[in-house]
């Protein structure tokens, strides 16, 4: 690992973030074997953009937030977008994600500018794409993960932080936790409101 002197440079970790077949951010190179990692990547960035995303579309009210002009860009990279949906666009070192909320569904249109130029025969043409996925399935994924790497991982890779970078994100972790826990509170009685229904 390369000396740092930039406590606020972080992306020393390999962050391979999937739903289903479909690789959001990743990569895959002839010269490093062929197989599909993660790209480098601060994985709080992904907990961030995650939590932001779920924020956004909780809420059918029409909004827009994140990288400008979501609306306009998802459309500018070929995604169909309506025009009074709540959407969110998250940036990732290579990725654009757009999670977009549609009734009962959200849509996550996904752009990995990283496997578009990629050379491993199995992933060309597989760079992006939209996926439709239950609100309520949506909301417990990023809450599974969310919850997941704050309570079971973060703590090593604070460690890994100060040793390598001599600095670390703890407060932001517990601001992230906050931040988990009341939409994991939010999204329960959103379900009591449903009536379990869904």
């Amino acid at each position: 690992m390369n000396e740092c002197n930039d406590v606020d440079n972080y992306d020393p970790f390999p962050v391979l973030l999937l739903f289903d077949e479909h690789v959001l951010e990743g990569e895959c190179w002839t010269r490093a074997g062929g197989e599909l990692r993660g790209t480098f990547e601060d994985p709080l960035i992904v907990i961030q953009e995650l939590l932001a995303g779920l924020e956004e579309v909780f809420d059918l009210t029409p909004s827009e937030h994140g990288c400008g002009n979501p609306r306009g860009y998802a459309r500018e990279l070929g995604f169909s977008v309506a025009d009074d949906s709540p959407i969110y666009c998250a940036t990732l070192s290579y990725a654009n994600i757009f999670f977009e909320r549609i009734g009962d569904t959200v849509r996550i249109h996904y752009n990995n500018e990283l496997l578009e130029f990629t050379d491993c025969p199995e992933f060309k043409g597989k760079h992006k794409g939209t996926i439709e996925v239950p609100f309520f399935e949506f909301a417990e994924d990023v809450l599974k993960v969310a919850g997941e790497y704050l309570v079971k991982y973060s703590l090593e890779v604070e460690e890994a932080r100060r040793k390598y970078w001599n600095g670390d994100r703890s407060e932001d972790i517990e601001e992230y936790l906050r931040w988990y826990t009341a939409d994991k509170a939010e999204l329960e009685a959103l379900k009591r409101e449903k009536g379990g229904a869904w």
